[in-house]
């Protein structure tokens, strides 16, 4: 239901400098009564004036509104926004209001608020009011609209403010939180202002916040409302910022915005928001805003549904942007053993930075807001990746020199414990574009990239993580750039058809490393037309079945152009064979595709033509478990281009991050999907009975609920779209007691190599439990 504007009577201002609301049982009798803020701006000093309406209805209007009262010594001749709130601060059964402003004086803009105590039914402040506190290190020396609201976080009342900069150019709006907040206007800790994603408008005309728990998690979350003053008339939007936590952050990310609909005004002067609870529905929103037509102001109130993205959620997921970034371009990122993501990306496509040897890795601990940033001793831009047994991970390659490119022989171990890279011997050939992929024996592989002369480097070597050392294996062909190898039950090693770039005339090839012989592999569709194509192991891997999705053609004299198209090949056949996959519903090259604990693909990001931005699917894609038919997910927000990656996170979400469409062009927001399992139900509850097993082995576990099936899942670790070692292995289990499992392990280290997994188990209704770790050896 979606209500009108109604007028507020007897508003008296000609010019506003923002309003306030707060909704609150004032007189005990269970009904919603309503309390409005005005600020007025005559010649002179401003006024804060209040006024209390009783028994607020869902369309809008009130029993009867109440005297306006003044806010006592009111500061400020140029006010930039304002705001109210209601809390029984001192915990007697009476409600505080607590009162805010930002100060436009010369120069530096500045906010302070006050608490008036214990709030009468009719808006007397009966227990006095506080001196105005002033609020630290504000933002912003010229402010268009500001607000506060209260809640509480780990025991405490916590007053969120937040505040609409308006610089030179687009606007943004920032919120911080004042922790143990008193009814004597006492904060104990201020936390540092954050940039709320997205914000929308480049003039506006007064901004609000409310919060409430809207997900039932016992988190607050954050409604942010913003008036918008284009040239064609103005508008009202809103986001919600879900997961409010103590760090100050909105820990599980921030929707798109929503439109209010039929905003009938052209000048505002002021905005706020509340809510309206109502039983057994969702709560409803309370916009106030103030109308600034010529010849005098105009208060409104509206009441409207409140729309989130938990409604399409349970089908299409949902896509949130956090509230903090990357820091740096993530060329390269992987999920360590620890929950940690990796992220590096060395001079990341800036031969400036190469040049001032500028190198940067940045690790989040996932998904606590907040990154370390180790030193990265080399160029590592575009070197190749690949775990090893222990859960380091190697890194192979590199930049040695831009236009043209010539590779590293360098190669470095990140230690997941120390947080450092660590130097190996060097590789006898350089290598930029490589692709590295782990061996049954824990060794790694690096094949292909272009060398110190910046021709091919067609011989591979093979690092043993047991002695540290890098020799040479036999040559099965040029294989491209960025070639795509999976590793096969047998041993042997794929070439999938995708790379980055051209194929060398290559054919899609089962490629046996220690002899260098080749058994190709043929049916692929326009096989030189796989540029920026993703390849996956479809889940489960004892399947053996290999899918190729999108790519395009390398054309010298423009950008290349995309394919929806997807191609598969059961490698298990005495003859191999592609054959047509299901298509896509939008083509794509610079994609990325996961594996899900429920054995769907995801495909996120890419563009129809290489690097264009303006090309970009409006959503991703989910493939079901049967590898037969894509739907749509949710829209995606940030276009995810070349240098952009995806990764499969513990807790069953997928991080999303990067972009480069043109050099020196970093995109740093993370965005995460939320699959639609974790909106279906109880999520099953799971934990191993130990943190190692063995091939062939059993592993205990405890569970609640009746599992489906349980899977070995290995990180991911993605760069330039390709993730060679991600793969979802069946585990066999029987039931040994009510809530117990028996998993049996695989047999062999070449369906899963050594080295760290997830665990999952999947519920009867399709829903994983959270990953728990387990290093698998010999």
């Amino acid at each position: 239901m979606t209500g009108d504007f109604v007028a507020i009577p007897d508003w008296f201002s000609q010019q506003n400098q923002d309003c306030g609301i707060a909704v609150a049982d004032l007189s005990g009798d269970d009904t919603s009564d309503v309390v409005v803020l005005m600020v007025d701006d005559p010649a002179g000093q401003n006024t804060g004036n209040y006024r209390v309406g009783t028994a607020l209805q869902d369309d809008g209007t009130v029993s009867a509104w109440g005297p306006w009262l003044s806010v006592p010594d009111w500061w400020g001749w140029e006010n930039q926004g304002a705001g109210i709130a209601l809390a029984d601060l001192t915990g007697d059964g009476r409600l505080d209001l607590v009162v805010f402003l930002v100060d436009n004086p010369v120069g530096q803009n500045q906010g302070y608020y006050r608490v008036g105590r214990a709030l009468a039914a009719d808006g007397t402040v009966t227990g006095g009011w506080t001196p105005w506190q002033q609020v630290p290190d504000w933002y912003g020396w010229e402010n268009q609209g500001a607000d506060i609201c209260l809640t509480r976080i780990d025991g405490q009342y916590v007053m969120v403010m937040m505040t609409v900069d308006n610089p030179p150019g687009q606007n943004s709006g920032r919120f911080r939180l004042a922790k143990g907040l008193t009814a004597d206007a006492a904060v104990a800790e201020w936390t540092p202002w954050l940039e709320i994603p997205e914000w929308w408008g480049w003039e506006n005309q007064g901004a609000g916040m409310t919060v409430a728990d809207l997900d039932g998690d016992g988190r607050p979350e954050l409604i942010v409302f913003a008036v918008d003053h284009p040239d064609n008339g103005n508008g009202g939007v809103y986001t919600v910022g879900w997961g409010l936590d103590g760090t100050g952050h909105c820990v599980d990310g921030w929707s798109s915005w929503s439109h209010v609909p039929d905003w009938r005004f052209s000048q505002n002067q002021g905005a706020a928001i509340a809510l309206l609870p109502t039983t057994g529905s969702d709560p409803q929103l309370v916009v106030c805003t103030i109308d600034h037509p010529d010849g005098g102001n105009a208060g409104y109130l509206r009441v409207l549904d409140l729309h989130t993205d938990l409604a399409q959620a349970p089908t299409a997921g949902v896509w949130r942007i956090l509230d903090f970034g990357t820091e740096i371009n993530p060329v390269h990122s992987a999920l360590l053993h620890t929950g940690d993501v990796l992220f590096f990306a060395g001079s990341g496509n800036d031969p400036d930075r190469e040049n001032a040897h500028d190198f940067r890795t940045r690790v989040w601990h996932y998904p606590n807001p907040g990154l370390d940033a180790p030193v990265t001793p080399i160029d590592m831009f575009c070197s190749g990746q690949a775990f090893l047994p222990d859960g380091r991970l190697l890194a192979a390659g590199g930049t040695g020199q831009y236009d043209p490119f010539y590779g590293l022989r360098d190669s470095l171990l990140f230690d997941p414990a120390t947080l450092t890279w660590n130097t190996m011997p060097d590789m006898t050939f350089g290598r930029w574009y490589p692709t590295l992929a782990a061996l049954p024996t824990g060794a790694v592989v690096a094949v292909s990239g272009l060398g110190t002369d910046g021709y091919l480097s067609e011989t591979p070597e093979l690092f043993d993580p047991g002695t540290e050392t890098w020799s040479q294996l036999p040559i099965p062909g040029p294989i491209p750039t960025y070639g795509h190898l999976i590793l096969l039950a047998d041993g042997r090693l794929f070439y999938t058809g995708g790379q980055f770039g051209v194929n060398n005339g290559m054919h899609p090839s089962i490629w046996n490393p220690e002899t260098g012989a080749l058994t190709q592999v043929d049916g692929m569709v326009d096989p030189e037309s796989r540029s920026q194509s993703t390849s996956v192991l479809l889940p489960p891997a004892q399947a053996q079945r290999v899918m190729l999705l999108g790519g395009g053609n390398v054309d010298p004299h423009g950008p290349g152009t995309a394919s929806a198209d997807t191609q598969i090949v059961d490698l298990s056949a005495a003859t191999p064979v592609y054959k047509p996959g299901p298509a896509m519903e939008f083509a794509r090259m610079h994609l990325s595709a996961v594996l899900l604990p429920d054995r769907t693909v995801l495909v996120a990001g890419g563009s129809a033509m290489e690097e264009m931005a303006d090309m970009v699917p409006p959503h991703a894609e989910l493939l079901d478990a049967g590898a037969t038919a894509w739907t749509p997910t949710a829209p995606e927000r940030v276009a995810r281009l070349y240098h952009s990656v995806a990764l499969l996170m513990p807790d069953g979400k997928v991080l999303t991050a990067g972009s480069n469409p043109l050099r020196k062009t970093e995109e740093l927001r993370i965005e995460m999907f939320w699959p639609p399992y974790l909106f279906r139900g109880p999520r099953p509850e799971l934990e191993l009975a130990a943190g190692t097993a063995g091939y062939g082995g059993t592993l205990a576990a405890t569970t609640n609920g009746t599992p489906r099936e349980a899977s070995l899942m290995h990180p991911s670790s993605c760069t330039h779209s390709c993730d060679n070692n991600q793969r979802l292995i069946d585990l066999p289990f029987t039931v040994t007691a009510p809530g117990t499992l028996s998993l049996t392990m695989p047999s062999g280290p070449a369906l899963a190599p050594p080295g760290w997994y997830l665990v999952v188990v999947v519920d009867m209704n399709g829903i994983p439990s959270v990953g728990r770790w387990v290093r698998l050896s010999a």
